[in-house]
């Protein structure tokens, strides 16, 4: 229950260590709506190939959760950093090499 407001939502609980993940892409990777997309890119048996292909999805937060995901195949990761609706969620991929990170870190202008 969210103590400000007293309510209780369903996706609240998305973001739980312990919301269970697996079969997630099974169940809604071709969900017509976006919001569940996303959910499938949580399923730790999600491939890179759905990965990328959900990078490419018309929902734009469907195209952020899927290029912060470090299953993302590198040349579409790094095609997402050119991207103005992508480059932050791409900047945050665990998966970008230090080399990429240090050329984001510079366009940002932070020192080194």
């Amino acid at each position: 229950m969210n103590k400000a407001s007293g309510t209780f939502s369903a996706w609240m609980a998305t973001g739980h260590p312990r919301f269970p993940r697996e079969g997630l892409a099974a169940r809604y990777a071709d969900h017509p709506d976006g919001i569940y997309r996303q959910l499938a890119v949580r399923d730790p048996a999600a491939s890179p190939d759905l990965i990328e292909r959900l990078s490419h999805d018309p929902d734009v937060r469907t195209r952020q959760e899927a290029v912060r995901d470090p299953r993302l195949p590198l040349p579409r990761l790094l095609e997402a950093l050119a991207q103005p609706e992508l480059a932050s969620s791409a900047g945050a991929n665990p998966a970008l090499p230090p080399g990429e990170m240090a050329v984001v870190m510079d366009e940002a202008g932070v020192p080194g």
